[in-house]
Parts: structure tokens; sequence; C-alpha cells
């Protein structure tokens, strides 16, 4: 099982979000990575999509590089949508899918993605 140092965090926020899908950022700040908490701004159906606000994200890459985006599905199934892949394919940055109940995590990235 890999080692993520930022997956309490994300854990964390995304059970402070429940029933809504949580989102952030892995952010390499000084060499260290950490979890950068954002606030889903989606207009519609914040339990089945997020929308990173741009301030939170803008806030982060003041901080340090953004390396991946992180996000929670929970009410859905563990594993990426096909929104997820397109997403992660357009970002060209790998997504993460944290589940909190079972402390798991999952990656794709954007090359694993067939266009």
């Amino acid at each position: 099982m890999t080692y993520y140092p930022w997956a309490t965090e994300a854990y964390k926020h995304a059970t402070e979000c429940i029933p809504e899908e949580c989102c952030g950022l892995v952010l390499n700040v000084n060499g260290k990575e950490i979890y950068w908490k954002c606030k889903n701004i989606s207009s519609d159906y914040k339990e089945k999509s997020f929308v990173i606000d741009p301030l939170d994200w803008a806030d982060g890459e003041d901080q340090g590089d953004v390396l991946a985006i992180v996000h929670s599905h929970p009410d859905g199934l563990f594993e990426f949508s096909e929104a997820d892949k397109i997403s992660c394919k357009y970002n060209d940055l790998p997504f993460y899918l944290v589940d909190p109940k079972s402390e798991s995590i999952i990656k794709i990235n954007p090359d694993d993605i067939n266009d």
C-alpha cells in the first residue's frame, strides 16, 4: 500500500464535506507534499460533482507547485467516473480519489487514459 503524507488531512476534509464531494490539491511546498483544502463551488449536484474554487487554486499555487487534484465520492462507487477521467486528461494532472470510511486512496494519471 502506498503511503501519502497528506492522506489524513484529505480523509478529514472528505468526512467534513459529507454528503458533498470534497476537493483539494496536493502541493509541493518546500519539498514536502501537503493537502490543500479547496471549496467545492459546483452549482448543482455537489453530491456527485466538484468544481474547485479558482481562488483556492490560486492560493494553493501561491504556496507551492500543484502536483495533483484530490476529491471524494461520498455516495458513489470508489472508482473514477468518466467525468473524472476527462478532467484528469484535460488538466494534465494526476487525480486521487479518497474514501474516508475505508481510508483508501486510488490514483489515475493522465497518461493512463485513452483518448
